[in-house]
């Protein structure tokens, strides 16, 4: 039976066809290393190259006292002469792959699929009857931003690598984190232990969902979940592993993290009955695109449209009511229209002002 790392070895290893056609151990266990593999030791590596050899999977020869290694070429396709066996509409999805998702993926993926992401490119580039229309669909769709866009944090790809093979190997992370709107301080040279669960991407940004190791439940106060807390990866100051794995927790979801957590919309509220009064066509949108699973629309006495519907209040419900304008009344709940009703009151004076 093949193992994880049998696999991986085979990927990284040449054949007699490359230019490079022979890697001793030490060198195959640095190159496992830089796609995020842990192998701990050289003499590891030396017994999985071994059994594979029994297998008939790779041959090996002496040089001086030093073994080398190849593979046998049964995989020879994912490194040259693929494009000629791979379709249209496979070249098209792996060139879609790279070019939305590509830095996104760790190392231990891409290094090995890279020749896919390349044999794609060279498929599409090739004088064929279906190369054309398969080619252009790159140029024809693309993603943008729903709000106003800001310029993104820089995200340092050190930092991007260490926590996405962390993740994707399920391993400890020893974290510095300088927390939102502070400097470096006392709080940001703490090293934390923090077990990465996730990934997400939000406008932009890209997020760590992490549980604390040292923070478990307390029952005597009401506690029957592990805490799972986001961290801003543009805002991690330095990042290792600690050598040690950890057991993904089996109660965690992310869609249903997202989905009943609301972490995304920040600093989410218990929900409410939210009714809103629209003036002219301002809230068409939740005539397709409903802001609630129950909303429902009525036409108040005046004809503006009124709209209800049970809501999570949060920062990204204020932002989109505020985007609105005037276009939007809050009828209710009484708490969040008194708290409209303030900051327009100072925003009307703020700018009743008038300045030299």
């Amino acid at each position: 039976m093949t193992s994880s790392l049998d696999e991986a070895i085979l990927r990284v290893l040449p054949t007699e066809r490359d230019a490079t056609a022979w890697l001793s151990t030490p060198e195959i266990r640095k190159r496992l290393e830089e796609r995020g593999h842990r192998v701990g030791y050289t003499k590891k590596v030396q017994r999985h190259l071994t059994a594979l050899e029994a297998d008939a999977r790779v041959v090996s020869m002496l040089n001086g006292r030093e073994l080398l290694w190849q593979r046998k070429p049964w995989l020879h396709g994912l490194q040259e002469g693929v494009s000629g066996l791979m379709s249209a509409s496979e070249a098209v999805a792996f060139h879609i792959l790279q070019r939305f998702a590509g830095n996104k993926l760790p190392n231990a993926v891409t290094r090995d699929i890279d020749p896919l992401f390349k044999a794609a490119e060279s498929r599409l580039s090739q004088e064929k009857a279906d190369s054309r229309i398969y080619r252009a669909w790159a140029d024809k769709i693309d993603s943008v931003d729903g709000a106003f866009t800001l310029i993104r944090p820089k995200l340092r790809p050190e930092i991007f690598q260490t926590v996405a093979t962390a993740t994707f190997f399920e391993r400890e992370l020893l974290v510095q984190y300088r927390a939102a709107y502070k400097n470096d301080s006392g709080d940001s040279q703490k090293t934390r232990k923090l077990w990465p669960l996730a990934l997400v991407e939000s406008a932009g940004v890209m997020y760590m969902v992490a549980q604390d190791p040292n923070r478990a439940p307390r029952p005597e106060k009401g506690e029957t979940e592990w805490m799972r807390t986001l961290y801003r990866l543009d805002r991690i100051r330095s990042v290792t592993e600690s050598g040690e794995s950890f057991t993904y927790p089996e109660d965690f979801k992310l869609r249903k993290y997202i989905e009943t957590q609301q972490v995304f919309d920040f600093l989410p509220e218990p929900p409410v009955l939210l009714e809103l009064a629209f003036e002219g066509n301002a809230g068409n949108q939740l005539r397709e695109s409903p802001m609630s699973k129950d909303q429902h629309i009525d036409t108040l006495p005046d004809g503006r449209m009124k709209v209800t519907g049970t809501v999570t209040p949060s920062l990204k419900l204020r932002w989109w009511l505020r985007a609105l304008g005037a276009g939007v009344e809050i009828l209710a709940p009484k708490g969040l229209r008194d708290e409209f009703a303030d900051d327009y009151r100072k925003l009307a004076s703020r700018y009743g002002q008038t300045h030299a």
